[in-house]
């Protein structure tokens, strides 16, 4: 891997993510103190509607990358542009029948949804708008393409930054000028849309002038091909959607929109790990997929270490600050609300990354391999499973809202340590016990981070009352686990020769 182009991708796509982390942090205790976690819980919940109808694009948008990137490795300009107007096209129709199902949606939302009357025309709003964006985004999906098949996440990671401004900005006028409203977010969410279709078909012109929009490129055949293999992973989407992204709309429906809108609350730092686990995993299939386009197995692997170790960092060693000073976090975020509950719904809500987190690039080898189809039924299979679950601890135990993430977290806990280092494992000829022990000692490592973190705060060098001393604490801790993730992740020869680069560059 291209060590240079790496360094460049990882950093501004995580300033990308900081940003996108940034906005909610600010905006979401300003939200609930003017409109209550009721309106609130609908924001999350409309998005939620987003994801449901990714199950359908999925199939085609899935796939459209492995394909328009094997096509740039053989230079076949042709195929290409085949591959990319059948695409294009083919998310122009979906978007044409999501109008038409937006639509009915919007006008039956009050019996489809328990909505509070006073909030009934703004949560109306807030869908209208919000899916809207949904069908402009479908429409311009394949535009994204040309910054994943060349291996540029650092333009995407630009144009994203300067939505998220965009955002903040748009977002900050609207609720200076006017009186609050929740549908204020379904607008911003709109304007940004608007802005990534044009920005992302700049990029694309620019990084693929060879690719021409053109109708008589398009082939049923290609999107046949495209969205037959794409089929699966629609499948996979779809017990992941009951896995992660029904819990709200149960909520409602048992615990109605109070309920709800306490446990979105505890969306957020899931929410941000999984926004930073977007940025950073994209950054290697690139590298994943020619490697397995000129059968080095070999390759393959060395990328998938590097992944692991890179989620480890970034993403898991923060975790751990998390699960000891959760609770410190919530009571100064948001004050008014139950920081214990929330610190541990967030924590139960988190169980399951915490466990496959640890080999989470694994996921995309049944993409590479193109055996999805296994994948996809034990997919199913647990999300039923969740589902079943999540109904009866609702219906049955005293859990309360904690009944929701439980059932998430025994189903996806189970899955994780089973089917898929196991089917991961058999897809790349290795070991049953290959990814499996990977995991055992990503856990292992993070039960170390957590048991050091936990200590930190029993010696209590710094009291934790406000957000200075917060954030101080916590880059202070930070530091500290940096140290030990580096010991662990790297031999000291590695450790060494990357400490002389370093002193070479600041000496330069």
């Amino acid at each position: 891997m291209d060590r240079r182009r790496f360094a460049v991708n990882l950093v501004s796509n995580f300033f990308s993510a900081l940003s996108g982390v940034g906005i909610s942090f600010f905006l979401t205790p300003y939200i609930v103190a003017h409109l209550g976690k009721e309106a609130y819980g609908f924001f999350p919940l409309s998005n939620n509607f987003v994801m449901y109808a990714g199950i359908v694009t999925t199939a085609l948008n899935s796939m459209s990358s492995r394909y328009i990137t094997i096509s740039l490795e053989k230079k076949d300009i042709r195929e290409l542009n085949v591959y990319f107007n059948s695409i294009l096209f083919g998310n122009l129709l979906i978007s044409g029948a999501f109008l038409l199902l937006s639509a009915m949606f919007c006008v039956f939302l009050n019996i489809i949804l328990y909505i509070p009357a006073p909030l009934l025309s703004d949560v109306r709003l807030l869908f209208v708008f919000i899916l809207f964006s949904l069908i402009i985004n479908v429409s311009a999906a394949v535009f994204s393409v040309a910054a994943f098949a060349l291996n540029r996440f650092d333009k995407l990671a630009y144009i994203n930054i300067i939505s998220n401004v965009v955002k903040l900005c748009v977002v900050a006028a609207l609720f200076y000028v006017f009186s609050p409203k929740i549908y204020f977010l379904g607008l911003v969410t709109l304007v940004t849309a608007i802005y990534m279709l044009f920005a992302n078909y700049r990029l694309t012109k620019k990084l693929l002038p060879e690719v021409a929009i053109n109708r008589a490129m398009f082939s049923w055949s290609a999107l046949r091909l495209v969205s037959g293999f794409g089929m699966w992973n629609s499948v996979i989407a779809l017990s992941n959607v009951i896995n992660t992204q029904l819990d709200l709309l149960i909520a409602n429906h048992f615990f109605g929109s109070s309920g709800m809108g306490f446990l979105s609350l505890t969306k957020f730092i899931p929410n941000a790990i999984y926004i930073l686990l977007g940025i950073v995993v994209p950054i290697f299939l690139p590298e994943m997929l020619k490697a397995y386009a000129q059968d080095d197995i070999q390759k393959l692997k060395n990328t998938l270490n590097l992944s692991f170790k890179a989620i480890f960092m970034v993403v898991l060693s923060p975790l751990a600050v998390f699960f000891v000073y959760g609770d410190e976090f919530f009571r100064l975020w948001l004050p008014n609300q139950d920081a214990t509950a929330l610190h541990l719904l967030s924590i139960i809500t988190l169980l399951p990354f915490i466990v496959h987190g640890t080999i989470e690039t694994v996921h995309h080898v049944f993409v590479i391999t193109n055996k999805l189809k296994v994948a996809s039924m034990w997919g199913i299979f647990i999300a039923l499973l969740n589902f079943v679950l999540v109904i009866l601890l609702c219906l049955y135990s005293n859990f309360g809202i904690y009944a929701i993430p439980a059932a998430a977290a025994i189903s996806g806990v189970f899955s994780h340590l089973t089917f898929t280092p196991l089917y991961a494992a058999y897809c790349l000829k290795e070991k049953w016990t290959y990814f499996l022990l990977k995991i055992l000692r990503g856990l292992a490592g993070f039960t170390l981070l957590i048991a050091i973190t936990y200590g930190w705060r029993q010696i209590g060098m710094i009291r934790v009352v406000s957000w200075p001393t917060f954030i101080i604490n916590c880059l202070l801790i930070g530091l500290v686990l940096l140290v030990v993730v580096l010991a662990m992740l790297y031999d000291k020869k590695t450790l060494y020769s990357g400490y002389h680069k370093i002193l070479n560059k600041i000496r330069s």
